[in-house]
């Protein structure tokens, strides 16, 4: 049984908004841990400055091996490189979703539909090989990936 126009719109709509929202929470995710390890860096920066100057050599040390460690991590973690490829997902589909609310007022006709589906593919065929691109770029990097939370409910 076919499914009516203005159910496939509604449901098409949803995913679009479902996926805005998911590439906005990543990029958020991306962000943080890249702001922590720069600003961890930085402090331990600071603070092996100020215990080398007072005479405290191995910790100055300790702290200044954090530092590095902290340069390594911005120059080979995926999270730093996701940031800007969540964030154009996000604008992408967002643009998608502009089209679908304002250039269609009412449900578009099966036919528009029929091309922003397309459009929404080829995104995503296109920001995969982005993806890929921006992975086979980067020597040496650490793929770490953590632990999903657990849906509520």
């Amino acid at each position: 049984m076919p499914v009516p126009p203005d159910d496939l719109a509604a449901k098409f709509l949803a995913e679009i908004e479902a996926a805005i929202g998911k590439h906005g929470k990543a990029y958020s995710k991306d962000a943080r841990w890249h702001q922590l390890i720069v600003i961890i860096s930085g402090a331990c920066g600071l603070f092996s400055l100020a215990t080398g100057a007072s005479g405290q050599a191995l910790l100055a040390g300790v702290l200044g091996g954090v530092t590095t460690m902290g340069s390594f991590l911005i120059q080979t973690l995926h999270c730093v490189k996701a940031q800007g490829w969540q964030d154009r997902m996000r604008a992408e589909l967002d643009g998608i979703r502009i089209q679908f609310v304002y250039e269609h007022a009412s449900a578009p006709t099966p036919e528009a539909l029929a091309g922003m589906s397309k459009q929404y593919r080829d995104l995503q065929s296109r920001m995969s090989q982005e993806w890929e691109r921006i992975l086979s770029s980067q020597s040496g990097g650490l793929n770490l990936k953590l632990p999903k939370p657990k849906p509520s409910g």
